[in-house]
């Protein structure tokens, strides 16, 4: 029990409520890309990754520098 309040004393709730949402954005938004091209599995991964990857980093970022 200790543990698990340890580690959940270590979780930012801010991140982890806008990961929560950029998740689901995320599979709407590789679906959406998936339904649009016509590509083979790799060429579609390679294009989400490209895509949804920076808009983790940059959430990261924004609240580094808004949060302080």
């Amino acid at each position: 029990m200790k543990l698990i309040k340890s580690i959940i004393s270590k979780v930012d709730v801010t991140l982890f409520v806008i990961y929560g949402f950029l998740g689901f954005g995320s599979m709407y938004l590789a679906s959406f890309i998936r339904s649009v091209t016509k590509l083979n599995f790799w060429a579609e991964l390679l294009i989400c990754f490209l895509i949804i990857s920076p808009i983790y980093f940059l959430v990261r970022v924004l609240k580094k520098k808004y949060s302080n």
